[in-house]
């Protein structure tokens, strides 16, 4: 049989079932395994695949380095199997409006039978993919980054299926043949000025003697007010990584040169250095927290808040990149300032070593970056420096001697 469109192998009147009680979606097996795909209320193309456990989505996912990479990539693959099923891409029910938890993923979807009409027609779809401003309602169309992330887990996803023998190698060639999206944007995030970054470290400096009577929760706040003063100041030291934060422990930590190992993406190593404020805050809470085994910057237990460890008595814990998030934005609420996000620090790490005049190659080396151009696409210094570093620039002589008055209202 010839399909001629994706709406024909996927037709909107005929979903898959969604999921069962036990959590897993009808058409999957018990460990997530895809079932041959004549199992699924689908028509497909050719005939069914018996795919036993070999599960592409689960095999991609699984080659991924880091728990971020997983989460990016799962909700990629889950958007495009809702919009090949004729879902909401997000996953919003249409009736209430609202996040549906029953909503499908890809984990069940037949990932092998696609062909290139199907990534042909998912490519037409997301560029037609607008996101929703949750406070003005305005919407925007994706940036060409984020639909591209989509083509790669979708390309990825195509090539497990035919790694794991279900669908052959021409196929996967055609299937996977499809144009990533080009374009360009204003950068995204900002460059943090010092007084913002100085209101988030007054919000933790305001808990550190708070004046509660319970002296549980003085203790509490006490002791969160100096882990996160000393992350702030690590991320506005060094720009390391939500998920690289997340990841470092105590031994990573060299207080004789100020020093920080961070494990990198791809499984790079680098070191990272202090600033003496930086290194003194951290000091501060290796105080509180102790100098044993386990995550630099562990997670806390609810009342009574404790250092949370791995099991009773087990290695202290590592925080999650989520976790750190939450922290940036409760510490604004507190500063009432706007929220940063730990990525605007590491562009402002970036933005401050060139503005101080540190060579490309250096910061490219501290910010752990495989291309200086990456680094240089990080640079959100005030457009005044910008514009000073144009003023250094000699105007061609004219025969009048003497140059322009600046026009008036510019700096």
């Amino acid at each position: 049989m010839t399909v001629s469109s994706a709406i024909a192998v996927f037709p909107p009147n005929r979903p898959l079932p969604v999921a069962e009680p036990d959590g897993g979606p009808r058409g999957a097996g018990p460990a997530g395994e895809l079932l041959p795909a004549d199992a699924l209320d689908v028509a497909l193309p050719t005939a069914a695949v018996d795919t036993g456990n070999r599960n592409p989505y689960l095999a991609y996912l699984d080659s991924l380095d880091s728990a971020e990479s997983r989460t990016t990539m799962r909700g990629c693959l889950d958007r495009i199997a809702r919009l090949l099923l004729g879902d909401d891409v997000h996953g919003i029910d249409p009736k209430t409006g609202e996040k549906d938890p029953a909503a499908r993923t890809g984990l069940g979807f037949p990932w092998h039978v696609l062909r290139a009409e199907h990534t042909i027609y998912v490519r037409a779809r997301l560029d037609e993919q607008v996101a929703r401003d949750p406070e003005t309602g305005e919407e925007r169309p994706w940036s060409h980054t984020y639909r591209n992330k989509h083509l790669t887990a979708l390309r990825q996803v195509i090539t497990w299926a035919w790694r794991l023998g279900l669908s052959t190698a021409e196929e996967h060639a055609r299937a996977a043949d499809v144009r990533p999206f080009k374009g360009s944007r204003e950068p995204a995030g900002e460059h943090l000025a010092p007084e913002r970054v100085g209101a988030l470290l007054d919000a933790c400096d305001a808990h550190l003697n708070a004046p509660e009577p319970d002296e549980a929760r003085r203790a509490a706040l006490r002791q969160a007010a100096l882990r996160d003063a000393a992350m702030i100041e690590v991320l506005y030291s060094t720009g390391v990584r939500r998920a690289e934060l997340a990841r470092l422990a105590l031994r990573d930590y060299d207080p004789t040169r100020r020093s920080l190992h961070v494990r990198g993406k791809g499984n790079k190593d680098r070191r990272v250095f202090l600033t003496r404020t930086a290194a003194a805050r951290l000091e501060d809470w290796l105080a509180e927290r102790g100098r044993e085994p386990g995550g630099l910057f562990p997670p806390f237990t609810p009342r009574p808040q404790r250092i949370r460890r791995r099991g009773a008595g087990g290695r202290i814990d590592h925080l999650t990149g989520q976790t750190i998030s939450h922290m940036l934005t409760e510490r604004a609420k507190q500063a009432k300032a706007a929220r940063p996000t730990a990525h605007d620090f590491r562009r402002t790490v970036i933005g401050e070593l060139l503005n101080a005049g540190v060579d490309l190659a250096t910061a490219q080396a501290l910010a752990g970056h495989a291309s200086p151009v990456t680094t240089a696409r990080y640079d959100r210094r005030d457009e005044d420096v910008r514009r000073a570093a144009v003023d250094r620039l000699s105007p061609p002589p004219t025969r009048r001697g003497h140059y322009p008055s600046p026009v008036r209202g510019q700096k």
